[in-house]
């Protein structure tokens, strides 16, 4: 099961799940799977050039378009883009309160 995988990962020092350091990693394109909460939505940009996220206080902050600039949905758009795996999660399976889970490739 993934949420196994993710605990031997991270006791590993290979997983994330703060949303800053997985915006890095898959940046580096070090993300293999990234496990998402189901319809959590974390308001902001995400610049996967960089890494560098934006963080919005609401959707209606302005400059955040609905689902367009949630900080999780960019985050799986750039893992998936760098070869990565994407699996959505029901709230009560996910492994981390944050919403989101990463394991590393390396």
């Amino acid at each position: 099961m993934l949420s196994e995988r993710f605990q031997a990962a991270q006791a590993a020092g290979k997983a994330v799940s703060k949303l800053a350091e997985a915006a890095r990693e898959a940046a580096a394109g070090r993300i293999a799977t990234l496990l998402v909460e189901a319809d959590r939505v974390v308001p902001g940009k995400l610049e996967l050039e960089n890494g560098k996220i934006q963080k919005a206080h609401s959707i209606d902050d302005p400059g955040v378009d609905d689902l367009i600039d949630d900080l999780i949905d960019d985050l799986a758009e750039g893992v998936l883009r760098m070869k990565g795996e994407v699996v959505v999660v029901p709230p009560d399976r996910m492994p981390t309160e944050t919403g989101l889970a990463a394991i590393l490739r390396y």
